[in-house]
């Protein structure tokens, strides 16, 4: 280890020559350490510059020492830090959320990445097989993620461990487990991943067997595509020329080469390939066996990306293999995916196209998804009335079937759908219509009462704060505590106290009451929903939370826990400018200081005694300077009750020193500077004054001269000052 670290040291001298002085420094502030590859170590400030000389190191590394390197972002607090101190002044605290209750169920951001060209095994090898090793791609990805940030897709010899249960629940459980291994027992995985030999752990004392190993076989052609390819360089006579024909090979469209959209298995015996090749042993093949040289195989490569296209995806969500597969099957949905790849988004000219033409319409159909029936069942978007008529009075066993058909056939409709057809060469074709992902119709319920839920909310609920109930981490917890101990009905916060579950300490009295009033109201709603298995109170809450940055909410809040200085107009019979200035005299010092009380008299009452009883009054005002500089804050002092009454604290830094600066010292500088921005000064600040340089830093934190003036008259309007244009 002492050795790669010494080639380590002299690597970097050459770090000199071939980048700029930046990188060496950004270098001296990480950490290195060489566990069978190089680990860069990086603080926070340093981590996202170094990502840009990523490849840099990372081709230095191969070139000169055969190693690869590998960036990791150092954890500089202890685990259970809290998170608003990680970062000094600012803190960077990320959520997802969501616009609207359908983003919420839906997790648009939770996908699966279904590689295109995989989709043309599904007529070899079946839909189970193809399902599985998407689910292994998937898992793939991961594990190189961890290794490294250099590959988007696996590549061969990749190894990965899986558990079977775990990967079956991720497909939903639209797959057995006996599925499962009948896959691997028929041999229709050997073309995607090889099975290690089985390995055992001691676990406990007892000796288990340890989750499988694959081992990824790389980029393969499916049999047709290998006989399209073989006969194309056959007849442009590969022989005469091969690098000429290869490199032709890369300017020709795919469609001139392969068949498409899917190519159907042949039953010729003399096929040149009936398994899965790669583009090296088709070119092989076609020079009469001959070994390729250096060249030659660096051109089948680029023609392995040509045809394959190993970074093109179909992009899933998650929700649709866990909601949607194991209702319509693995073979309806596999026809699904392959039909949705057929189907594009034009960026370019702002056109989608969400339908498309089958040649050969149902036997191209079965031929794809190796099943007679399964296209039969695809519905039409004007049933045809011929035929028997069906039947009213049925035995029970009979309506169980037919409600469970009429379920499954529903939900396929919404997904695909023969639309059109006509005459052809190739026959009868199909034309079939595409849709993308959407709600089940349980989702759905739970969807639109969860609207009613916030647009009209029960009358107990009617003055309830929602948005700064949900917004509370505290909150949270308690519901979601609550949730686990009581999954069926919601219990009050005093049962959670009893249950030791929750501390009388964790809220206030006003927090307890609201707690509670929340709990009846969601039980009173969705007791309903509950009752029939359509949902469950943590898939509700879950929602909510998503929801909480959202505008839904502020319909329902009667009681605001501040007034907006930016919203409102204010006249000479109703607002004094500069008042605050007037009423409180340091008696030491002989001049006017805070006058919180004025300050805060445009807050709730609530938050104005709860500010002034904890003596809190600088770090409020240090919290609104804060959010006057924020421009994506529209409304400061909403900034300034939640952080100051969440944390008990101030921001630190340059608001909170000048939130501690005299007021007639921090009316000086507002006034002074913003006139010399408006005058054009290269200075905004007067070098004779003190103190500035906390102003000035704050008046950096935004990039144009504009925003940086918009940000003083805000601070001028939350603080209730005389209007620059007047002073």
């Amino acid at each position: 280890m002492d050795k790669e670290l010494k080639e380590w040291e002299a690597l970097r001298e050459t770090l000199v020559t071939v980048a700029d002085e930046k990188l060496p420094v950004l270098l001296d502030s990480c950490e290195v350490q060489f566990d069978g590859q190089y680990q860069i170590n990086a603080p926070h400030d340093a981590y996202a510059r170094l990502c840009q000389y990523y490849p840099l190191l990372e081709t230095l590394v191969h070139e000169k020492l055969g190693k690869h390197v590998r960036l990791n972002l150092k954890q500089s607090v202890p685990m259970g830090t809290d998170d608003l101190a990680i970062y000094g002044d600012f803190a960077l605290n990320f959520e997802l959320g969501s616009n609207n209750v359908t983003e919420a169920i839906l997790r648009p951001e939770s996908i699966a990445a279904v590689p295109s060209y995989l989709l043309r095994f599904v007529p070899y090898v079946g839909a189970n097989a193809v399902l599985i090793a998407t689910a292994l791609r998937q898992a793939f990805y991961r594990a190189s993620r961890e290794s490294g940030a250099d590959q988007l897709y696996p590549k061969q010899g990749d190894s990965v461990k899986i558990d079977v249960r775990a990967l079956l629940k991720s497909l939903g459980g639209s797959l057995s487990r006996a599925s499962f291994f009948r896959v691997f027992k028929n041999g229709d995985m050997d073309w995607f991943v090889r099975r290690g030999e089985a390995q055992h752990i001691v676990k406990d004392g007892q000796v288990k067997r340890d989750a499988t190993t694959y081992h990824y076989r790389g980029m393969l052609l499916t049999p047709g595509d290998a006989c399209d390819l073989y006969a194309w360089l056959v007849s442009n006579k590969l022989s005469q020329n091969p690098i000429a024909v290869l490199s032709q090979v890369l300017d020709t469209q795919r469609d001139d080469i392969l068949a498409f959209p899917f190519r159907v298995p042949q039953t010729d015996k003399d096929l040149a390939f009936n398994q899965a090749a790669t583009v090296h042993e088709v070119i092989e093949k076609a020079l009469g066996n001959q070994t390729l040289d250096p060249t030659l195989a660096g051109l089948a490569d680029r023609i392995a990306n040509h045809l394959i296209r190993p970074e093109s995806f179909l992009a899933v969500p998650w929700y649709w293999f866990h909601k949607v597969l194991p209702v319509i099957g693995t073979d309806l949905g596999m026809l699904y995916l392959m039909c949705k790849n057929c189907c594009y988004v034009d960026w370019a000219h702002g056109k989608d196209r969400n339908s498309f033409w089958v040649p050969g319409g149902l036997s191209s159909l079965q031929g794809w998804i190796r099943s007679e029936s399964l296209p039969k069942q695809i519905p039409h978007a004007e049933p045809s009335s011929r035929g028997r008529p069906r039947q009213a009075n049925i035995n029970q066993d009979s309506a169980y079937t037919r409600s469970w058909r009429d379920a499954k056939r529903q939900l396929a409709s919404e997904y695909l759908c023969r639309i059109e057809t006509r005459q052809s060469e190739t026959g009868t074709d199909w034309k079939l219509q595409v849709n993308d992902v959407q709600l089940t119709a349980a989702d759905e319920s739970l969807k639109q009462a969860i609207y009613g839920f916030i647009y009209a909310p029960p009358a107990m609920m009617a003055d309830l704060p929602m948005q700064e109930l949900m917004q509370k981490q505290a909150v949270q917890h308690a519901l979601l505590a609550n949730v686990k101990a009581n999954p069926g009905q919601l219990c009050h916060f005093e049962t959670l106290v009893k249950m030791g579950i929750c501390k009388y300490e964790t809220f206030e009295s006003s927090l307890i009451r609201h707690f509670d009033t929340l709990v009846d109201g969601l039980n009173y709603y969705f007791e309903t929903l509950i009752q029939a298995g359509i949902c469950q109170f943590e898939t509700i809450l879950n929602i909510l939370f998503k929801l909480k940055y959202s505008s839904f909410y502020k319909q329902n809040t009667q009681n605001q826990p501040h007034t907006s200085l930016e919203d409102e107009t204010f006249d000479d019979s109703s607002f004094s400018y500069g008042k605050i200035l007037s009423s409180v005299v340091d008696e030491d010092l002989n001049v006017p200081t805070w006058d919180y009380r004025s300050l805060f008299s445009v807050l709730d009452r609530r938050y104005q005694a709860q500010i002034l009883g904890l003596e809190l009054e600088k770090e409020a005002v240090a919290w609104a300077i804060q959010g006057c500089f924020t421009l994506s804050i529209n409304q400061p002092w909403s900034l300034a009750i939640k952080r100051v009454t969440d944390l008990r604290k101030g921001p630190g830094g340059p608001a909170e020193r000048m939130a501690n600066l005299p007021m007639a010292k921090f009316v000086e500088l507002l006034e002074s500077t913003y006139h010399r921005m408006e005058a054009g000064y290269f200075n905004p600040l007067q070098l004779q004054m003190s103190d500035g340089q906390d102003l000035l830093d704050l008046i950096n934190m935004l990039d144009n001269l504009e925003d940086q003036k918009r940000a003083l008259r805000r601070m001028r309007d939350t603080f209730r000052l005389i209007p620059f244009e007047t002073a």
